[in-house]
């Protein structure tokens, strides 16, 4: 159930027009950081590639394919890889379905029609985004089993990690996965804070989970040592 309540949540904000204003904030950086990128980009035989791990419920995915851009996505939770298959392949219109996200959440409200208020999704069609077929797939899988193998070597030209560094068990082995899928040159892009999920899993799970807390200066360091380049940061 809890699940349940997280995912609608987040269709909110990934796919109504309430969630337009959180989305410029987030993906609207890093969509305007992918243009500058590769506003140059030569190859005239593709697109750049662009891998967006913790893809949730893929409209951040969406948005780069739109651009025109090569764009994968990669999600590890069934309940996220469900609900995003939903809205990406069985939508016909506009505000098709009405969700009502806060029935079940009886916190911060200012009054009993904020509990009730419906929610109307998707905002867009997602089938009139992309601008043609095979710009666009979605891997299910934890990201460090599927992009460490040898085939997924330097196959994207950009990683955008959108609120998905602090998932890690060991953030450490996230960079080395990244840096070893980009191509020679490749860019990462990162967005989101550090609260470590597994740092207090202690608290809640019967078994001890790895939990690696670096700081923001320590991940650049380390970052730097795997000859990543720090180009601009905010």
């Amino acid at each position: 159930v809890v699940q349940v309540r997280y995912v609608l949540k987040n269709v909110v904000r990934d796919w109504s027009d309430e969630g337009a204003a959180e989305r410029l904030l987030s993906y609207g950086r890093i969509l305007a950081e992918l243009k500058e990128g590769f506003k140059d980009w030569s190859n005239p035989h593709r697109p750049p590639r662009v891998l967006v791990p913790g893809a949730g419920l893929a409209r951040l995915c969406l948005e780069v394919a739109a651009l025109g851009y090569e764009a994968q996505g990669n999600e590890y939770s069934y309940f996220m890889l469900l609900a995003s298959s939903f809205m990406l392949n069985h939508m016909c219109e506009r505000h098709q379905y009405t969700v009502h996200p806060w029935l079940h959440t009886n916190c911060n409200h200012l009054s009993d029609a904020d509990q009730l208020r419906a929610v109307a999704v998707p905002d867009v069609l997602p089938s009139q985004l992309v601008q043609g077929p095979g710009l666009m797939s979605m891997c299910a899988g934890d990201f460090v089993e599927v992009y460490s193998s040898p085939d997924m070597r330097g196959l994207f030209d950009c990683v955008v990690t959108c609120f998905f560094l602090d998932t890690a068990h060991n953030v450490l082995r996230y960079l080395e996965v990244i840096s070893a899928c980009l191509t020679p040159g490749g860019r990462w892009i990162n967005l989101g804070p550090l609260l470590y999920h597994w740092a207090d899993s202690h608290t809640y799970l019967s078994t001890m989970e790895q939990s690696i807390e670096l700081s923001l200066d320590d991940i650049k360091a380390a970052a730097a040592a795997m000859g990543f380049r720090l180009v601009r940061e905010e």
